[in-house]
């Protein structure tokens, strides 16, 4: 009776023993996606923060270069870029970068359009014919500099 009654013992302690390492492992591996997957939530805000305002910066930089004028409206949250018959207004709104292109001889708004940044915010000025383009994207900020081709 006592060998039978050590058996189930050891056999019991042995399956407690192997349940502890398998709950161990499970919360350990819990514990290792949880930071894995908080690493990787901030390296994406990151990029995609940064990649919002140096792509806007860049954008914009390209529209006015290859345009024949550039006007500066809306306190600086906005340019009409003149190419030819048309107008591309570039402007932010709701917190938002967008654009939308007009004929030149009609009035040019700066609401609405099509939003190509979202959660981006642009300001723009002029210094001696040197355009400065700053967009704010979250905490990240990208400059840029163009002259127009006119």
């Amino acid at each position: 009776m006592k060998t039978l009654l050590g058996k189930r013992l050891a056999s019991s302690v042995s399956s407690v023993g192997s349940m502890m390492l398998f709950l161990m492992f499970a919360a350990f591996s819990l514990v290792m996606i949880s930071v894995g997957a908080a690493t990787y939530s901030r390296i994406s805000d990151s990029y995609r923060d940064s990649f919002s305002s140096t792509a806007a910066v860049r954008y914009v930089t390209n529209k006015i270069r290859s345009g024949e004028r550039a006007v500066i409206e809306n306190g600086g949250k906005g340019i009409a870029v003149y190419s030819g018959e048309m107008v591309c207004v570039i402007m932010t709104d709701n917190d938002s970068i967008g654009e939308r292109n007009v004929r030149a001889s009609s009035y040019v708004e700066y609401v609405g359009g099509d939003v190509i940044f979202p959660g981006t915010e642009l300001a723009i000025g002029e210094h001696d014919g040197v355009f400065e383009i700053v967009a704010i994207s979250g905490d990240d900020i990208c400059v840029g500099y163009c002259k127009c081709k006119g």
